[in-house]
C-alpha cells in the first residue's frame, strides 16, 4: 500500500472538522429483521387462534365486525400474559388475571433464537439492533391494541428483556459475542465448568419429574377434568380447541407448581389454601379443567419422603460425574456442590416467581408457589444429594477420616493404658 492509499484510509483530522458519523453495524437490517419478525410471530400465536375462534362462533354480521378491535385487545390481553402483563383490573367484576402463561414466554424464546440465527448476526452491535426492533415492535402492539384497564406494558420490558437474553446466547455460543466473556470462558476452572454441567443435568431432571409428577395428578383427577371441560365448552368443537390452546400456554406453570408439590411446601391457589403431600386446605377454585388435577387429600406420613426423591435425583446426575469429581481437590469438589445447589435455588425461585399470579378479585389475587420454602428445600436436597457423591467418598476425605479414626484409636489407647497405670500405682485402701 503506498502513502496515497495510506492517507485516503486514515480518518480526517483536520481542526473543526465535523466528527466522522458513527457506521450502523454490518447486517443492520437483517438484524432489525429478527427482532421485529420474532415479537410479531409471538403476538399472532395468540392473536390469529383468538380471531379464529371469535369468528367460529360469531354471526358475522356487522356488529360482530366491528368488535374485532376488542378480540385484537383481548389478544393482545393474553399474549401480554407471557411477559409480566396483566388482563383487568381491581374494579373489574372478573378480577385480574396475571397467572403467567410461561408456554407462551418458552415459545418467543424459540422464534427469537430463530430469527437470530437465520439474521446471522454479527456480533453484540448486530444484537442491540436486534433488541431495539423487538422493544419497538412490542411498543407499537401495545400501543395499538391496549386492552382497556389492563397492564400490558410491562410486556413491553419482558420482550426487550427476553429478546436481550436469548440474542447474548446465541451470540457467545456462536462465538461473535463479547470477548471478554469468551476469554472467561476459556480460562474458567474446571470446577466451574463441572459445576455447570451438574447443574444443566439436574435441572432438565427435576423437569422431568414435575412432568410425571403432573402427569400422576391428572390421571388421578381425570374425571373432575372431564368434569369441568364439559362445564365449560358444552361439546363444542372450537371451544374445545381454544380452551385446550390456553392450557397449554399454563402448562409450563404447572410444571412449576408440581416441583413446589414434591419439594414439600407445595403451593395455594387462593389465600388459605395449601397444596402440599402432608396438607390439603382446599377452597373454591376457578372451573379451569387443568386445576382439576389438584391433589384432593395429603399422603400422610409418606408425603415427606418425597423430598428425598429431589436428593437421589442430585446424587444421580453427581454419580454420572464421580470420576472427574474425584479427579478435582476436595475444596473444589465442595465448591462444586455448592455452586450446583446455589444454581438449582436460583433457578427455582426464579420459576417459583414466575409461576405466580392472580387469577381473580378477593383471595385468588394469591395462586402460586410458597417460593421461599421450595428454593430452600430444593437447595438443601440438592447439596445434600451432590455432596454424598462427590465429598463423602472423595479419597482426601477418606484419608482424613482414616486420620481421624487413627488419631481416635491411639486417643484412646493412651487414655486406657493410663488409667490402668494409675490404678496399678494406686495404695490399696483396704
Amino acid at each position: 500500500m503506498n502513502l496515497r492509499e495510506r492517507l485516503r484510509l486514515r480518518p480526517s483530522s483536520v481542526p473543526g472538522a465535523p466528527p466522522a458519523r458513527p457506521e450502523p453495524p454490518a447486517g443492520w437490517p437483517l438484524a432489525a429483521r429478527a427482532g421485529a419478525e420474532a415479537v410479531l410471530l409471538g403476538w399472532a400465536l395468540v392473536v390469529v387462534p383468538t380471531l379464529a375462534l371469535y369468528l367460529a362462533e360469531s354471526s358475522r354480521d356487522a356488529a360482530a365486525a366491528l368488535s374485532l378491535g376488542g378480540v385484537l385487545r383481548a389478544g393482545t390481553g393474553l399474549w401480554s400474559l407471557g411477559f409480566g402483563g396483566a388482563m383487568g383490573g381491581t374494579g373489574d367484576d372478573y378480577g385480574t388475571l396475571s397467572l403467567p402463561l410461561l408456554g407462551l414466554t418458552l415459545a418467543q424464546a424459540w422464534l427469537t433464537n430463530a430469527s437470530v440465527r437465520r439474521a446471522r448476526l454479527g456480533g453484540p452491535a448486530a444484537g442491540a439492533v436486534t433488541v431495539i426492533a423487538a422493544a419497538l415492535t412490542a411498543s407499537v402492539i401495545v400501543a395499538a391494541t391496549h386492552p382497556a384497564d389492563s397492564r400490558t406494558s410491562t410486556a413491553i420490558i419482558g420482550v426487550t428483556a427476553l429478546t436481550a437474553a436469548v440474542t447474548a446466547v446465541h451470540l457467545q455460543r456462536a462465538g461473535r459475542g463479547w470477548a471478554a466473556v469468551t476469554g472467561w470462558q476459556r480460562r474458567r476452572p474446571a470446577w466451574v465448568a463441572l459445576a455447570l454441567r451438574i447443574a444443566r443435568e439436574l435441572a432438565v431432571v427435576l423437569v422431568a419429574l414435575a412432568g410425571v409428577t403432573a402427569i400422576i395428578g391428572l390421571i388421578i383427577g381425570a374425571g373432575r377434568v372431564s368434569r369441568l371441560h364439559d362445564s365449560l365448552v358444552g361439546g363444542g368443537l372450537t371451544a374445545s380447541a381454544g380452551l385446550a390452546l390456553l392450557q397449554l400456554g399454563w402448562l409450563p406453570t404447572a410444571l412449576v407448581w408440581a416441583l413446589s408439590w414434591l419439594a414439600g411446601p407445595g403451593f395455594v391457589v387462593g389465600t388459605g389454601s395449601v397444596f402440599s403431600p402432608t396438607r390439603v386446605l382446599a377452597g373454591a377454585v376457578p372451573g379451569l379443567p387443568l386445576l382439576g388435577g389438584l391433589p384432593t387429600a395429603a399422603l400422610g406420613t409418606g408425603g415427606t419422603l418425597l423430598p428425598f426423591l429431589i436428593a437421589l435425583a442430585a446424587g444421580t446426575v453427581a454419580w454420572r460425574r464421580r470420576a472427574a469429581l474425584r479427579e478435582l481437590p476436595l475444596r473444589q469438589a465442595a465448591a462444586v456442590t455448592a455452586a450446583v445447589a446455589l444454581l438449582l435455588a436460583c433457578g427455582t425461585l426464579l420459576a417459583c416467581l414466575l409461576a405466580s399470579g392472580q387469577v381473580g378479585p378477593g383471595r385468588m389475587a394469591d395462586v402460586g408457589p410458597r417460593s421461599g420454602f421450595v428454593t430452600a428445600i430444593v437447595a438443601l436436597m440438592v447439596l445434600v444429594g451432590v455432596g454424598v457423591i462427590a465429598v463423602l467418598p472423595h479419597p482426601s476425605t477418606r484419608a482424613l477420616a482414616k486420620r481421624g479414626v487413627q488419631a481416635t484409636t491411639a486417643a484412646t489407647t493412651a487414655a486406657a493404658d493410663s488409667a490402668r497405670e494409675h490404678l496399678r500405682t494406686r495404695p490399696d485402701r483396704r
